[in-house]
């Protein structure tokens, strides 16, 4: 069932994403790529007049529009069910780009009549996990001349709360791109009439696409909204990565910065720096410069670190290790090299090489080691750069548990071409005697 449920949320968010109210993912440069995909796989479709299921789609709905009977027809069920049943088979069971795309292109042509018969047809069906992504395609498009009935629908059909609110978030998304302020309102009433049964309550995840319409429509009044939503945290977590996901200029940037140190919480301004960063990293190094943040400023040097690290590596740490304190030059390498050792340890091995204000093998030391769970070939390969047998031990210790996790014929190997073997073989002993006390 776990499995079932996280396929209905990443296709709850995959279709937020291709119905253009983006769901901001952890990493926008992925984001990127899915758009870019999808685009393609859509332009594809509208060019290719031959397809033989959207013409036979198109021909269907055109048939089905005419009707003026409220009361779908036979003729018109056994359509209807014919065209979700290709959907269901385009969708599959999984996150594929390229059919959400196409089943999307088909749910277009659907008449609002059209988009109420395919429902009614799936209620006895909607909580069947072969129907999640369908139900969650057809209640986005239905949610947009109808998103209060969608959400009805939802609390009316779906049992699973886990279920209900993946399909739930990408209505509500729907909902915040075409009237953010009926969106906000109705978040804010069922909460308030749900105070007194906090299981009822909406989960703040809403809140994400309803202040990113909130922002693009007025700016200042999203942040005074934010303000009313300061009584619970993780609503003020998920409002600001909404509002940051539409922002543009400096100035509101700025603003935020300021307006979100009311509300006492660090994650708020971390999560603006990270994404200011991503959009003009030397305006937030501007800012940071000029604002009045002296007891922070490091924090926030560092939280620029991590963002920029992610698009430019080398200008990031150059810039960071540029603004540490002499007796500090140690700690901001070590910053460095654990966000880079993730990554990409060949490019942070190459820039460390060319660090004189520090001391280059306690810094490898840490690399290798940083490195070891994640690119252990690579922590393998180095281990030779390391100068003393005290080093080569502590990073082939983790080198060996990450083997040992993942290929015990290789970690065996690994500790036989050991040129430390009888130490490390020693150390493997005592920490395995431990483990079974």
């Amino acid at each position: 069932m776990n499995k079932q449920i996280g396929l209905l949320w990443g296709a709850s968010l995959l279709i937020t994403f291709y119905l253009g109210y983006s769901y901001q993912p952890q990493s926008p440069m992925l984001a990127d790529e899915q758009g870019s995909s999808f685009n393609d796989s859509m332009e594809n479709l509208q060019k290719s007049s031959r397809n033989n299921d959207i013409n036979s789609v198109t021909q269907v709905h055109e048939k089905n529009i005419k009707s003026k009977n409220n009361t779908p027809s036979n003729t018109q069920t056994t359509n209807i069910n014919e065209t979700l049943s290709k959907i269901k088979v385009i969708l599959g069971n999984r996150m594929n780009m390229a059919g959400i795309a196409k089943a999307y292109l088909m749910i277009s042509d659907f008449s609002q009549q059209d988009l109420t018969n395919s429902l009614t047809e799936l209620e006895s069906t909607a909580n069947q996990p072969e129907n999640a992504s369908l139900l969650s395609l057809l209640l986005s498009k239905y949610a947009e001349k109808n998103p209060q009935r969608s959400i009805d629908y939802i609390n009316e059909n779906i049992i699973s709360l886990q279920s209900k609110m993946a399909v739930m978030s990408s209505v509500i998304a729907v909902w915040s791109d075409n009237d953010p302020l009926s969106a906000y309102d109705w978040f804010i009433s069922q909460n308030k009439y749900h105070d007194k049964a906090p299981s009822m309550r909406t989960p703040p995840v809403g809140l994400y696409s309803i202040f990113s319409g909130l922002a693009k429509h007025d700016f200042h009044d999203a942040i005074d909204k934010l303000i009313e939503t300061s009584n619970n945290s993780e609503n003020n977590f998920m409002a600001v990565n909404g509002m940051v996901n539409v922002l543009t200029t400096k100035d509101e940037f700025e603003e935020l910065m300021s307006r979100t140190s009311e509300l006492e919480d660090v994650r708020l301004k971390n999560s603006v720096i990270y994404s200011w960063v991503r959009r003009d990293p030397q305006e937030v190094i501007e800012w940071i410069d000029s604002a009045d943040v002296t007891e922070e400023k490091a924090k926030l040097q560092e939280e620029v670190l991590w963002g920029w690290m992610a698009t430019e590596p080398t200008e990031a740490a150059n810039w960071y290790l540029a603004n540490a304190e002499p007796n500090k030059k140690q700690t901001h390498t070590d910053n460095i090299i654990g966000k880079w050792s993730m990554s990409n340890p060949e490019s942070a091995l190459d820039w460390l090489s060319q660090q004189t204000e520090i001391d280059q093998l306690k810094s490898t030391t840490k690399l290798l080691k940083s490195s070891a769970y994640k690119h252990t070939d690579f922590a393998i390969n180095n281990l030779h750069l390391l100068g003393n047998d005290k080093d080569k031990l502590d990073v082939s210790i983790s080198i060996h548990m990450t083997l040992e996790r993942n290929n015990k014929k290789k970690a065996a190997e690994f500790i036989e071409q050991s040129s430390i073997k009888e130490a490390l073989q020693k150390k493997i002993t005592q920490y395995r005697n431990y483990s079974a006390d």
